[in-house]
């Protein structure tokens, strides 16, 4: 929502995890919120943390907020949870609601929310980010898949 907590885990995540797949900086990830409240502010201290000890640097991420650039031009659009996903679906064309995923569904399981741990412990942090980590291996995979067949071009 703000994009302080679990999007720059997954932004920084999945371009780890895309890398390490070999697809190197061929696909752009960005973060955003679907709220500006946070905009330009870091990421919540308990996420710097929580991806530093897990090989992230999250140091120079800045929140900002989604836009119509985002909804236009992005081939995939993510959301971490179904209210997301729903604010997500209202705001975009019509033609772009195809490209309105869960991230929990590349996981396959499709009803699954990363719940956000904004106002929680930090053992809601730690499963916030075990189930991303769960949902970028199968977005990977997922991207993986759809470059072998020759669906997916990076270069």
């Amino acid at each position: 929502m703000g994009n302080i907590c679990r999007s720059p885990l997954a932004e920084f995540e999945a371009k780890r995890a895309f890398h390490d797949a070999g697809f190197g900086s061929e696909i752009n990830v960005v973060s955003v919120g679907t709220i500006g409240h946070h905009h330009g502010y870091p990421a919540d201290p308990r996420s710097v943390e929580l991806g530093r000890t897990f090989g992230l640097d999250l140091s120079g991420h800045r929140a900002q907020a989604l836009n119509d650039h985002h909804l236009l031009n992005a081939d995939l659009l993510i959301a971490m949870d179904r209210r997301n996903l729903a604010d997500l679906r209202a705001r975009a064309p019509v033609h772009a609601s195809g490209r309105i995923r869960l991230l929990m569904e590349f996981a396959g399981r499709p009803r699954v929310d990363v719940p956000d741990p904004y106002c929680g412990t930090q053992q809601d942090f730690e499963l916030c980010y075990a189930l991303i980590r769960e949902g970028v291996a199968g977005l990977t995979k997922h991207l993986a898949r759809l470059h072998n067949e020759g669906q997916l071009v990076t270069e």
